[in-house]
Formats: C-alpha cells, structure tokens, sequence
C-alpha cells in the first residue's frame, strides 16, 4: 500500500473556516460509519491505510481496478470476490458492487453499470477511486472536459443536505500531460466558464498562481485560453519528478491557492497514485 505525503500551507484559514470544516469532516464521518454498521462490518475495519487509484473508464458495464486496490478485498490473488459499498457522490446512498476477477485481474462487476448510469458517468471519464476502508470506495468524476463533476446539477429532486453534500468538494480538474505541457499547461476552458477564478484575479499585471506557499507559477492569458508557464513550471514540475507521461489533479483552494495530486499513467486506462496531494488551506481570510 503506498504512502501518502502532504504539504501544509497558504494563509492560515479563519476560525469560522475551520470549525464549518470541522463539522462537514464528523457528518462525513458519522455517515461513512453509519453504512459500515449497515454492512454489518466492525467500526474497527475503518482504520486502515487510504489507497486510492485512476482509471479512464474504458467501459460502463466493468472497470479494471489494479492489485493493490483490489487488495482491499481479497482479490489481489484468486479470491473469490467481495462486495464493494461505493458511496454515492450526494452523500445517501450506497451502490453495492461485486469486486471480481477476470484474465486481466480484478474489475467492479455487478452493481457497476447501474451505479454509473445512475450518475449519469461517461465512457473516457477519468475515475479517481478511493478505498475508505471496510470496503467503502468514495469516487470522483471527471467529464470529458477534464472538469469535476457537479451531480447536483443533474438531478432536479434533491434535499438540501443531498445538495450541500453534492458541492462540497472544491473545484477541481484532471490533466493528461503531454510533452508540450512541460513547458505551458492549459487550464481546461470548462473549468474557466464555470468563473471558479475570477476575472479580476485572472485580468492582473501578472497573475500568480500559488502551490505550497513557496511555487509561484506564471498564468498566462492567450485570448480565451489561460496556461501555467513562466520559468518556475518546469522547475515545480522537475522537482516534484512529474513526468509527461502522468496525469496530474489540480484543485483550486481560492484565492490563487492551488494544490496538486499526481498519478502514474501506465497504458492510460490503469493510473495509478504516484505523488500524494499537496494541501493548503480551506479560506483565506
């Protein structure tokens, strides 16, 4: 099971900030632990290490997940395969999925296609998978666009807990780099129409983009189209040995604070976790 690292930064996040965080964390919690007792599994089983994959879905009926996330439930071998508790993304329901194994090793099966069609996820959608332990996986969703995916713009009926929960995570999108990109990476232009950074911000002199307080990248704007270049982006990239062949998840903490995940792309349809997500904080004051 890998590691995962992080780094702490930015300015410090108001009292107010963190106490709302605080209190989003326990009712996640309180949720994650209510579906584990209505599995019939031990609160215990929760206290495991995270491990977390993406994948490019290849297909609605089946995804292939690697030997290390199928370890969390026995199938890294030849078991005879478990029940995964994928959480829906609005924070109520849980999808029971069967965790089997094929020639190409351990896919989601049964329980799958009705969990994606649910969610309105498209084939060549980038999944990020993460096993919460128990057996419970929390998903991410990214379109075509490389944009997260805000379910609660897709469902007309919905409560107003079902609603909060379907925003909170922050702002976020998923780069496949390629060569070129090591030089200037285009921010996806979804991500920019939602106005998740402002024009104001975005229309400076010289428009800074902030990673772990000490990286200072360089945002250009051509047109429509805004990049991270400069002459730090390659050295940030460098440093942090992100290579073009990965993929990288960029998160928008406000405020032109950014924070990042990386993840390996083997034959892009099985990416796995390289570098841990850097993490700043919630609100600037």
């Amino acid at each position: 099971v890998g590691t995962r690292a992080a780094w702490r930064g930015g300015r410090r996040p108001t009292a107010s900030a963190r106490k709302e965080q605080g209190r989003k964390g326990r009712r996640w919690w309180n949720f994650f632990l209510g579906s584990v007792k209505a599995m019939g599994l031990s609160s215990n089983c929760a206290k495991t290490i995270k491990v977390q994959q993406c994948v490019k879905l290849p297909d609605s009926k089946y995804l292939h997940i690697n030997d290390e996330l199928a370890g969390c439930f026995g199938t890294e071998d030849h078991g005879d395969g478990q029940t995964a508790l994928v959480l829906s993304p609005f924070g109520k329901n849980a999808w029971p999925v069967k965790v089997d194994r094929d020639a190409k090793g351990a896919f989601l099966g049964d329980g799958w296609p009705q969990f994606v069609a649910a969610h309105g996820i498209g084939v060549g959608w980038y999944l990020v998978i993460r096993h919460e332990g128990c057996g419970v996986l929390t998903l991410k969703a990214f379109n075509a666009s490389f944009v997260i995916k805000e379910f609660g713009l897709t469902i007309t009926v919905l409560s107003p807990a079902e609603i909060e929960n379907a925003f909170a995570r922050k702002p976020q999108f998923i780069v496949p780099l390629q060569r070129s990109f090591m030089e200037k990476m285009p921010i996806p232009p979804e991500f920019l129409q939602r106005g998740y950074i402002s024009e104001e911000d975005l229309n400076r002199p010289r428009p800074i983009a902030t990673f772990l307080t000490s990286w200072h990248i360089e945002l250009k704007k051509d047109g429509p189209n805004v990049f991270f270049t400069g002459s730090e982006w390659p050295k940030f990239l460098a440093y942090f040995e992100i290579a073009e062949t990965d993929v990288l998840l960029i998160k928008y903490q406000g405020c032109m604070n950014f924070s990042f995940e990386t993840f390996q792309n083997g034959n892009n349809e099985d990416i796995e976790e390289k570098i841990s997500s850097s993490q700043q904080s919630e609100q600037c004051e």
